[in-house]
């Protein structure tokens, strides 16, 4: 890591100050780094004063006042009516923009809050330039760097994460943010900003699914009158995919055999006689061999439950 690139105490903002933003700028102020929040509601900025911390509303550092290092935008992210909201991101990329305008020197911009593939680049780096006159890549720059939190212990996982993901959109901007985290004990794994704003999609839906999975299952067997709570705990143990992390991660295409296809089909088939709901395992099934399909595979390899 160059010398040139890392930055000595920087001053950080964090715009945003809701679970993720306030875990993240308190536990970078027991880290002894300087920070400040930006945004919320009156009420929210009056406690964080009240507790020792710099904040500042959100009209407020506009008129060349606004000397940080580090930027991390923390906005939420909502869906509503079936589809993501960007406008507080863009809002805040839009006033970042105008804030850093006047700002001399080279300024880092983090993407923390969860958003599509290719947000950062196309919508946060170019409301930015257009509002700041600024290019990325030379005045500034932009890292994505997800967030793992759990909602109840969001300050605990923030102190002791047990990995930080920073997309990068170029070297130094990588290099800038992997400074900031080298008092954590803890990985630190870089990549594109693409990558890691799906990688965080990726955390989440594998563990929708996984819950949704196990909740389908525990439905059967109380319809059954089986325990499934022991069943899980056992499967916990037996099943690979449970406590092999590389299990299923690799591109070896879809699942072959002579268990998993014979096995899903007949439990499908077992569920439906008996009319208990079973979507979840369906759409396997179906997913399963419109990508053998697509591959070419033999037939007679893959594709189980001809009606489907």
């Amino acid at each position: 890591m160059s010398k040139k690139t890392i930055l000595i105490n920087p001053k950080i903002c964090i715009v945003g100050p809701g679970i993720v933003g306030q875990a993240t700028g308190k536990v970078f102020t027991l880290h002894d780094y300087d920070v400040t929040f930006l945004g919320g509601s009156p009420d929210k900025v009056e406690k964080l004063r009240s507790e020792g911390f710099k904040a500042f509303p959100k009209d407020e550092l506009f008129n060349g006042d606004y000397t940080f290092d580090i930027t991390f935008l923390t906005v939420p992210t909502p869906t509503q009516n079936g589809k993501i909201s960007l406008e507080a991101i863009k809002s805040a990329a839009t006033d970042l923009g105008r804030r850093i305008k006047k700002l001399k020197s080279y300024h880092l911009v983090v993407v923390k809050s969860t958003v599509p593939p290719g947000t950062s680049e196309n919508l946060v780096i170019k409301t930015i330039e257009k509002y700041s006159g600024k290019k990325v890549g030379i005045d500034f720059g932009c890292c994505m760097n997800p967030e793992y939190l759990r909602e109840k212990t969001a300050f605990e996982d923030t102190l002791q994460p047990w990995i930080v993901v920073i997309g990068q959109y170029d070297k130094k901007s990588g290099e800038i943010l992997s400074a900031l985290y080298r008092k954590f004990d803890c990985p630190v794994v870089t990549c594109s900003l693409q990558e890691a704003e799906m990688q965080k999609y990726v955390h989440n839906l594998y563990n929708a699914v996984k819950i949704t999975f196990f909740n389908e299952m525990r439905h059967i067997g109380k319809n059954i009158g089986a325990d499934a709570e022991k069943i899980f705990k056992l499967t916990a143990i037996s099943a690979e995919g449970m406590w092999n992390p590389k299990y299923g991660i690799k591109d070896f295409g879809p699942f072959q055999g002579s268990c998993l296809p014979k096995d899903t089909q007949a439990f499908l088939e077992w569920a439906e006689n008996k009319e208990l709901d079973i979507d979840l395992l369906r759409s396997v099934i179906q997913v399963n061999n419109k990508h053998a399909k697509q591959l070419g595979l033999d037939k007679s390899n893959y594709e189980i439950g001809s009606r489907l």
